[in-house]
């Protein structure tokens, strides 16, 4: 109705007018997405949101397409990717582009890697790697890399290799002269290591703990002295154990951090003593994979322990059953350096030895004979 009003002039001005617009705005959006692409690394970039979506649009495949001036086809080797370990945003273009390149792609769990996979588009099929078949695995995997395909390992998250399937794998593939390339991601321990508060110059990775309780005194023994940072990772039915064990041997006042869930929609950060987290988790059982940080030992010098202590000491460690190297470290580490070993060893012995003469038990005979046989000059 408008324009029946308007002269006819006023029409063609008004279209005119309206024509420009639409052609300017065409031509500065054009000059934008120049300007972008530009300074784009990948040029087929799509513009769509990097939101958490349940399926990802197949256009977000472009991104792992390089440009073939630049970038060459992969080479033929053993290709160790990281993977999110939560969040399915944290893996990296160049991870995207060996996964979806590689002509098989070994995973720890299938199902569970099936849905990253499915999240990016990635076909590539899968075949199962894990503790439990490594060994049956090995020689169907290595005669593939020598017809010179391009084998993808991944683990359930983080790094392959680290507390994860893959190390064997790598050991034989550096001794048969296979190349063996890592693409960096995510890792658990230094993700919680970033954010925990303490010491970062220097720490201790320390993993999961062993299953054999004499075996896991020693190790946390071990983390006990040291001045770094010890990081282990502890599953959440057992946190309550580790706490409980690692206070008796660190200290309840030892500074520690409770990092779970990490980078997930619950990720926590609990922060306190040994002791205090002792107690919050008494009745507590969290959920989700958990990476325990511990501060290392502020406690640099030594304080040599009298005779009567250093006994009682002895006498407490073969009660609780220790085994012969961890009496040995305890009590090598209480009387001092390195510098006067012969003079340690003979008092640690001498000590053990009177302790046998009190108690003529069938185990403080075995530990003497085997003090005997390894260090005979002592005796």
């Amino acid at each position: 109705m408008l324009l029946r009003r308007l002269p006819s002039t006023a029409v063609s001005l008004a279209t005119a007018a309206l024509s420009r617009r639409s052609t300017s705005y065409l031509l500065s959006s054009q000059r934008r997405l120049q300007s972008f692409n530009s300074i784009s690394f990948y040029p087929t970039l799509s513009f769509r949101s990097f939101c958490s979506t349940s399926e990802i649009s197949p256009e977000f495949t472009d991104l792992i397409t390089y440009q073939p001036s630049k970038r060459g086809p992969l080479k033929p080797g053993l290709y160790l990717v990281g993977t999110p370990i939560g969040n399915l945003e944290d893996i990296t273009l160049r991870a995207l582009r060996v996964l979806k390149s590689a002509d098989v792609i070994l995973s720890e769990d299938t199902r569970h890697s099936g849905k990253l996979l499915h999240y990016y588009n990635i076909k590539t099929p899968l075949l199962s790697y894990h503790k439990y078949n490594e060994s049956q695995r090995e020689h169907k995997v290595l005669k593939r890399l020598k017809q010179g395909e391009i084998v993808a390992l991944i683990s359930d998250a983080g790094m392959p290799g680290i507390s994860d399937p893959g190390t064997e794998l790598a050991k034989i593939c550096v001794d048969e002269n296979i190349p063996v390339i890592p693409i960096p991601g995510p890792s658990a321990f230094l993700t919680a290591l970033s954010a925990s508060g303490l010491s970062t110059d220097e720490f201790t990775f320390v993993g999961f703990l062993p299953k054999h309780a004499g075996s896991r005194k020693e190790r946390l023994i071990a983390s006990a002295s040291e001045t770094t940072t010890q990081i282990f990772y502890v599953p959440p039915h057992k946190l309550g154990q580790f706490l409980e064990e690692s206070s008796l041997i660190f200290g309840d006042s030892r500074q520690c951090v409770i990092a779970r869930e990490l980078t997930k929609i619950h990720e926590e950060f609990w922060r306190g003593t040994l002791g205090t987290a002792k107690e919050a988790f008494s009745t507590r059982q969290p959920k989700g994979e958990i990476t325990l940080l511990i501060e290392g030992n502020s406690n640099s010098s030594v304080e040599t322990p009298s005779e009567s202590q250093l006994e009682n000491d002895l006498r407490e460690l073969i009660s609780n059953g220790h085994s012969l190297s961890s009496m040995m470290y305890i009590s090598g580490s209480q009387i001092g350096g390195r510098r006067n070993i012969d003079e340690k060893e003979n008092n640690i012995f001498t000590r053990l030895e009177k302790i046998r003469e009190e108690n003529q038990s069938r185990r403080f005979r075995l530990i003497s004979s085997m003090l005997v046989t390894v260090y005979p000059r002592c005796f």
